[in-house]
């Protein structure tokens, strides 16, 4: 099937956060992009801050993103207003060459913090968001980041000292979080507290890059191809993959994802797989975002 494609971004991109109707795309030398739910571009596209954006997560009219350098040591967290004008910040000279470099952000944040760790994850909860830092531990703030509690990561992990996993991701459920490790490790923390409430290792075969919910329901790509279904308990299904997948989504009871030159769709247990010629990034709308900065059709005909 022939692909329809026009060029939307004028970068390469590497993300995308739906923001309840409107779509933020992150770009890979730290671009940002606002699409409207046709797919165009809202307004020019901006550079807030010249470092990459390692994650990002929508809240309400508020979108948060957590930008990294690692070569200078230098992470942030800051909030931009969604309804906004996006603005050009420091380049990436003159953060080299401050005297002061901790004491720039992003242009136009609402609020920005420096922070003394590598974040390696980062989720909205509602009117707050919660992320980790390597090696430090779990904090929930509000959406004007004030802080509503911090916890420490578990001390030990299966006999094995804290730091030789990492926290990918995080998901709700009810009156407590779930803390996912790349290692197969699932800690359940207090919404309210941080305190921790449980924790169980999934049988898996290979490391956990990126993890998608949906309610109950956990894809889990692994970092060399193929994906895990979970109920956070245990495994249900695995799947391969042509390649790595980057982003997934449950649409009317099945789960849509795109990633290394592929589409594809898991309904039950059925799993369908097309092959397209760009890495999908993400989902805009009913388009899949390619890293090539086009928007094509989904592969795979929606029923």
């Amino acid at each position: 099937m022939s692909q329809v494609v026009e060029r939307t971004v004028p970068f390469t991109p590497t993300r995308v956060d739906d923001c309840g109707g409107n779509y933020v795309i992150t770009g890979s030398l730290g671009e940002l992009a606002k699409l409207d739910n046709q797919g165009k571009l809202i307004e020019d596209y901006s550079i807030p801050f010249p470092s990459t954006i390692t994650h990002s997560t929508s809240l309400g009219d508020y979108w948060i993103g957590i930008w990294l350098e690692a070569e200078m040591r230098l992470a942030r967290i800051s909030s931009l207003n969604l309804n906004n004008l996006w603005e050009n910040g420091d380049s990436r000279g003159e953060l080299r060459t401050s005297v002061d470099p901790m004491s720039l952000h992003p242009k136009n944040s609402v609020w920005s913090h420096a922070l003394d760790s590598e974040p390696t994850c980062l989720a909205g909860l509602g009117d707050d968001f919660c992320f980790v830092l390597r090696g430090k531990g779990v904090y929930r703030m509000d959406r004007e980041a004030n802080e509503v509690w911090r916890s420490s990561l578990p001390s030990t992990i299966d006999g094995r000292l804290r730091g030789t996993e990492t926290a990918i991701s995080i998901s709700q459920t009810d009156d407590f979080l779930s803390i996912w490790f790349d290692n197969g490790l699932v800690v359940d923390i207090s919404a309210d507290s941080g305190v921790e409430i449980d924790r169980r290792s999934l049988q898996i075969s290979d490391r956990i890059e990126r993890v998608f919910h949906s309610g109950d329901l956990h894809l889990l790509a692994l970092s060399e191809g193929g994906f895990l279904i979970s109920n956070r308990e245990n495994i249900l299904q695995s799947h391969n993959t042509p390649g790595p997948l980057f982003a997934a989504r449950n649409r009317n009871d099945s789960w849509e994802f795109t990633g290394w030159r592929f589409d594809g769709r898991l309904s039950n247990s059925n799993l369908e797989i097309s092959p397209r010629n760009q890495l999908g990034v993400g989902f805009v709308a009913d388009k899949v975002l390619t890293n090539d900065g086009t928007l094509s059709d989904f592969t795979i005909t929606r029923s």
